[in-house]
């Protein structure tokens, strides 16, 4: 039993590649952000129905290397590319909201 005891605790700290991504989460530049919405590729559940960014950068803290993300509660995708990103929110993200 003591190893199903350590299989469990090593199951438990594995993280999925989206709690991975959601820990590297840093701030869309200006120009990013200017991007995404001029791509209508936002939601509109801010404050007020104000639309927010449906894309967000996540930093690999050790490479630096750049990941962009969008999602809803049912499904993700994260691609190399702030364009990349833009795109599949247009043709799969924003269907499964």
């Amino acid at each position: 039993m003591k190893i199903g005891i350590i299989y469990e605790s090593l199951l438990n700290e594995v993280k999925s590649k989206f709690e991975k991504l959601k820990d590297n989460k840093v701030e869309l530049t200006p120009e990013e952000r200017k991007k995404v919405m001029d791509a209508d590729a936002v939601w509109h559940h801010g404050p007020n129905g104000a639309p927010s960014p449906a894309v967000w950068k996540s930093v690999d803290k050790k490479t630096g290397k750049a990941t962009y993300v969008t999602h809803t509660h049912r499904a993700f995708q994260s691609r190399p590319t702030l364009k990349g990103a833009i795109s599949i929110y247009h043709s799969f993200i924003k269907g499964t909201s």
